[in-house]
């Protein structure tokens, strides 16, 4: 995997990149995830189920307390990713970002994450 320089997000090289995946090929203990409202980090050993949508435009992860949805564009990175535990940060891409259309397909583009804390009365059903 080709890591940027955090300073110089947007481009590896000159290939456009949104930024919206760290990782490393050493499994992770905590998945953190950074949305412009809210940033949180998961234990993988609290990861119940993934779930990517056909379309590769829709990531829902089930942790033990907390649902996470990630919306976007080309998530079978992501997906991939959090299988193998060496994400470790996703976010969601800079609203700046405008090389959408030239994104090469296996470049995760991040436009949401939504975490909902789960419910006492859910998470006993699990």
């Amino acid at each position: 995997m080709i890591d940027e320089d955090p300073q110089k997000r947007g481009k590896v090289g000159s290939i456009p990149n949104p930024g919206c995946l760290e990782s490393r090929e050493i499994p992770a203990v905590f998945l953190r995830l950074h949305s412009p409202g809210e940033q949180i980090a998961l234990p993988y050993a609290s990861l119940l189920k993934l779930s990517l949508k056909t379309d590769e435009t829709a990531l829902e992860l089930s942790f033990v307390s907390y649902r996470v949805t990630i919306t976007g564009k080309n998530l079978v990175e992501i997906y991939k990713s959090v299988t193998a535990a060496e994400a470790r940060m996703i976010r969601v891409a800079p609203r700046d970002f405008s090389a959408e259309a030239s994104l090469r397909s296996y470049h995760a583009l991040v436009r949401g994450i939504r975490i909902e804390p789960l419910d006492p009365e859910v998470r006993r059903r699990r």
